[in-house]
């Protein structure tokens, strides 16, 4: 049976093979703790059962360094998460890495990672969208200065950066909700419109 991982799920095991692989065992709660950023042993408990309960990990529960992998995931690479872009009223998009997501490289099409970042999405002005992306959702972007109508681009309106259906229109440009909320109206851009990237993918928050 075919495995549902999170994203939180996935870097979860991304870093306990990394920490196996550096240390030559298994890491402990404390040390995965550390190395994901966690507030408490307690947080990686509940990711450690939650694998277990998919059968992705293996081990007795209450030993220390017996955390095992029972599964061999597709190599990936770590993409970062850049900040939070608005699906609605545009918002700062604060270009520091705050994260990390491992993505599938098969899904990159040869294509380097340095050439893609994730950002956080906010709002639900594109919640009927294709693909749909809902309010906290992580949207795969790829770097790129030019589009074509009908693609979702992540746009950069003065210091601030929106996500939205490109359209051209005689004298300016349109930036296209997709939203089920009939608050949220396109935007004329009737100046220079400047694209960040394209949208390639998006992963859905939470859930386990």
């Amino acid at each position: 049976m075919k495995k549902t991982l999170t994203a939180a799920q996935k870097r979860v095991i991304a870093v306990i093979q990394d920490l196996s692989r550096k240390m030559g065992h298994s890491p402990t709660l404390e040390e995965l703790r550390v190395a994901l950023k966690l507030a408490s042993t307690s947080s990686v408990q509940r990711h450690i059962e939650a694998l277990r309960k998919k059968g992705v990990i293996t081990g007795e529960k209450h030993q220390a360094r017996n955390i095992e992998l029972n599964i061999e995931l597709e190599q990936t690479v770590n993409i970062p998460v850049v900040g939070n872009v608005a699906c609605g009223v545009p918002i700062l998009a604060v270009q520091n890495i705050v994260a990390y997501i491992p993505y599938k490289k098969s899904l990159l099409h040869g294509r380097s990672a340095d050439d893609y970042f994730f950002l956080k999405a906010v709002g639900d002005s594109m919640n009927a969208s294709s693909p749909i992306i809902n309010d906290g959702d992580y949207v795969l972007v790829k770097k790129q200065s030019v589009a074509v109508p009908g693609q979702r681009v992540v746009a950069l309106i003065g210091d601030e950066a929106t996500i939205k259906k490109f359209k051209k229109a005689n004298n300016h440009y349109i930036l296209e909700p997709e939203s089920t909320n009939s608050t949220n109206k396109p935007i004329y851009v009737f100046a220079d419109l400047f694209i960040q990237g394209i949208v390639q993918d998006v992963i859905k928050k939470g859930g386990e």
